[in-house]
């Protein structure tokens, strides 16, 4: 495991304080938020190793759960924000909640047997969001934050307000991007992708404009990507318009934080939603 980010307190009352973490395959991601002062007062984030299985995969995140003294604490509020590929939006009209793990194996096929089924009710979009997690992951979470919500990326996502018009919003992990599409103020697309070059991700995100008819539209981008770097410039090729995204107003922001790139935390913060 690496650190990229640890900009954390020396001192809190955690009690007073919402914990949100991330959770993928390739990073875990933790913010504080001081509710008593509505401000983020830190952030970590830690790219992971891949690991040879789920119980592997949850025994690193276990032991790197535990190298942190805050996460002892006892936090006012805790989410846990899954973001794993293996989910399904079903509108409300064709939903079975029976029919759940069904579904899932249908669309993900029925490999990862010893697994979860959770469900995110999304109003907003008139949809459920219905996503499995590998067992030795949510047992040993469920172990660490008995009382934590649990949401999936896909659901903060969808949760935010809608852009005007048409926009192309993009998540960066190492190695992998989230995607969703809007148009008219309506989300088209969501989807996770892995890719290994700069070729790949630009590709993905014009195939992606293409299908949906939205050939150069604005793209905003938030995560782990550099304004300077060669994976930029290959998607600013192809695109007119590539903004960063921004932290969410209404809030307040460490020092620290504010000293970094808006768009490297966005999408953590925006697990507000959750509340």
């Amino acid at each position: 495991m690496k650190a990229l980010f640890e900009i954390l307190p020396a001192k809190i009352d955690t009690n007073n304080c919402t914990l949100f973490c991330e959770i993928s395959y390739e990073c875990f991601s933790f913010a504080i938020k001081n509710e008593e002062q509505n401000k983020f007062v830190g952030v970590a984030v830690f790219e992971l190793e891949k690991a040879a299985d789920e119980k592997e995969y949850a025994n690193v995140l276990e032991e790197l759960i535990n190298k942190q003294p805050l996460l002892a604490d006892s936090f006012k509020k805790v989410y846990i924000i899954y973001s794993f590929k293996e989910c399904v939006l079903i509108p409300f009209n064709l939903y079975s909640s029976l029919e759940n793990e069904n579904v899932l194996k249908l669309v993900h096929g029925d490999i990862q047997s010893n697994s979860f089924v959770l469900t995110d009710l999304i109003t907003e979009n008139g949809v459920y969001n219905t996503y499995r997690v590998a067992a030795p992951i949510v047992s040993m979470l469920q172990k660490k934050f008995p009382d934590a919500g649990n949401i999936h990326r896909y659901s903060v996502s969808l949760k935010q307000p809608q852009p005007e018009g048409d926009k192309l919003k993009v998540i960066f992990y190492p190695q992998r991007i989230i995607v969703k599409l809007s148009k008219n103020g309506k989300t088209e697309f969501i989807n996770s992708f892995n890719y290994r070059t700069k070729e790949e991700a630009s590709y993905i995100l014009l195939n992606t404009s293409t299908q949906y008819e939205a050939n150069n539209i604005p793209v905003e981008v938030s995560g782990l990507i550099e304004k300077n770097s060669a994976l930029y410039k290959e998607i600013y090729k192809y695109f007119e318009t590539v903004s960063f995204d921004s932290l969410p107003a209404g809030l307040e922001y460490a020092e620290e934080i504010m000293q970094q790139p808006s768009h490297y935390f966005s999408h953590i913060f925006s697990a507000v939603s959750c509340e």
